[in-house]
């Protein structure tokens, strides 16, 4: 009985962990990439005033929408590749927790 209380605890406690840690970082590299995507926006945006480039803005809109709707499939792949009530609730409980806490730790 105490052997499986204890397991129990290591496996939400553990997970916890890890979805603290996985959730800091996913904030961390966004506030990155977002960084790095408006500086980009902006040099492009100061060079089309300049007039030293022209921006297609449906050719934009196209490629974005395709950008998006592939992220979206891959995401929707994984979430069946990986199914995780397989993992069990404590488990898949202190995850999501953890990852929510790590998100706004961030």
């Amino acid at each position: 009985m105490m052997e499986d209380f204890l397991l129990a605890m290591t496996s939400i406690g553990g997970s916890f962990f890890l979805g603290a840690i996985i959730g800091y970082f996913a904030k961390k590299i966004i506030k990155i990439l977002m960084f790095v995507a408006g500086g980009m926006a902006a040099f492009l945006l100061y060079l089309q005033q300049q007039q030293i480039i022209s921006i297609n803005l449906d050719k934009l809109e196209e490629s974005s929408n395709f950008i998006f709707t592939s992220i979206l499939s891959s995401f929707n792949n994984a979430t069946q590749i990986g199914d995780t009530t397989s993992l069990g609730i404590p488990m898949v409980g202190g995850l999501s927790a953890g990852f929510a806490i790590g998100l706004m730790k961030g």
